[in-house]
Parts: C-alpha cells; structure tokens; sequence
C-alpha cells in the first residue's frame, strides 16, 4: 500500500512538473524569429531611392497581391523603416524595388493531458482528455532587389507572435522595426 501512495506522488509530482513545463517553454519564445540575408560586396551608400510594389499575401485561398486590409499596413511599416534608414520613395527610376510578403498561421499547443484519477486500478497509464489551443503567428518577408541587375542586394524575413485581430497594424509595426534592426545601412 505504501508503495502504490509512494508511486502515486511521485507521478503526480511529475505531470505537475510536465504541466509547468509545457506552460513556460512557449513563453520562452515569444520574441521575433529575424533571418537576413546580404549580398556579397553590396555598397549601400550608392543606394538612394526605391519603389515599393504591392505586398504579396498568402491565404488558403492562394496568393492575394495588394490585399485591401493588410497590404497598406506593410506599406507604411516597411516604408517607415525605409525612411529611417535614409532612403526615399519614388515612383519611376528607383536604385531598388521593395518586395514584400506576408503570411499568418496557427500553430497548436498542448497545455495539457488528463489522465484517471488516483483510485484505479491504471492510474496515469491512459489519457482521458487533453487541453490545447492555438497560438497565431505571422511572418513578414522583405526582399530589396536591385533595378539594374535584378537581383537582391538584402533580404529579410521576420516570424513572430500575433496579438489580437484588432492589433495587426501593431503587430506588423513591431516585425518591421525587428526586421530593419539587422539592415546593414
């Protein structure tokens, strides 16, 4: 009898473990994922002027170009960084283009599993229930493409946690700042 109380402590003391675990571990990661990538032997300062094409918005609909809600929210984030960095917007004969892509997801979380309560005869060997939800996280990618060449001369792209629905414009604000953080210029 000892033994069973013995063993029934020491898996409840795991699962509480598990359970903090698997509550702390995602808010270890709530800051923004930023990869960028430079071509070689870029000079930047020869750089001045761009034009910015409509963002790219993957849905599970497909590919949407200059969506009405968010494009206009990239525009202004990315255009901002642009500006801070010294580089000016213009509507023909650009050094670069700014092409930018944006996508939303939701990836799911365990929170936890419920298993039999202590009295049976398998305690803690089977699963009753689980407890979950999803966390949605957006990603904004910027490529600059240089208009002579055609290629890229810097490319970034930007993962990170999203708030509510009504707070994208922030969210996006927030990427882009993160993003330009790691532009060479």
């Amino acid at each position: 009898m000892a033994n069973l109380i013995r063993s029934a402590c020491l898996r409840a003391r795991f699962l509480a473990r598990a359970a903090c675990a698997l509550v702390l571990l995602p808010a270890l990661s709530l800051g923004a994922d930023v990869k960028t990538a430079v071509a070689k032997d870029v000079d930047f300062s020869r750089y001045k002027t761009y034009l910015f094409l409509p963002s790219k918005l993957l849905t599970k609909q497909g590919v949407v170009d200059g969506d009405d809600r968010i494009s206009p929210l990239i525009a202004k984030s990315v255009k901002e960084q642009l500006t801070k960095k010294g580089f000016t917007e213009v509507k023909e004969h650009a050094d670069f283009e700014v092409v930018t892509w944006a996508l939303s997801e939701s990836i799911p979380q365990l929170e936890a599993v419920l298993f039999a309560p202590y009295g049976y005869v398998d305690w803690g060997t089977a699963p009753i229930s689980t407890i979950g939800r999803y966390n949605r996280q957006g990603t904004l990618a910027v490529n600059l493409v240089d208009v002579k060449t055609n290629k890229s001369i810097w490319a970034g792209m930007v993962t990170r946690a999203l708030n509510k629905p009504s707070k994208v414009g922030s969210d996006i604000d927030k990427g882009a700042s993160d993003l330009f953080k790691k532009f060479p210029k």
